[in-house]
């Protein structure tokens, strides 16, 4: 996977959410959950995830990108200043890899799960 990057994305960047066509070229990967707990809270339409309240595995996708498409992430998500890249552990189809996740510090509502598409399709 030389020159690729793995990135696990819980919200907009998710299938059939607004910004996933931005991972038109990525190589997808399949749906799972972050192996250890955070916390997804929503502010402005928007989910985020921190890191310091345990409270759930996140839901989402995992896809491998090359660097100028991780570039154009880091832009849109505002890293290193809204938005942080993090390392985390995601688990899909029962194997673990290693990929980045946008994570920042904590306002909003509190989400009750996990899985960011919960909220936007029940309203």
């Amino acid at each position: 996977m030389e020159n690729q990057h793995l990135i696990f994305v819980y919200g907009t960047l998710r299938h059939s959410h607004g910004n996933h066509q931005m991972l038109k070229d990525a190589s997808y990967y399949g749906v799972g959950a972050t192996r250890d707990n955070y916390s997804m809270y929503i502010a402005g339409g928007y989910p985020y995830v921190i890191s310091s309240e345990a409270r759930y595995p996140i839901v989402g996708e995992l896809y491998a990108v090359d660097g100028e498409t991780l570039d154009k992430l880091d832009k849109m998500e505002g890293h290193p200043h809204y938005y942080t890249r993090r390392e985390v552990s995601v688990i899909v189809d029962n194997q673990e890899y290693s990929a980045w996740m946008y994570v920042r510090d904590p306002h909003g509502t509190l989400m009750p799960t996990g899985d960011y598409s919960d909220a936007v399709y029940r309203r």
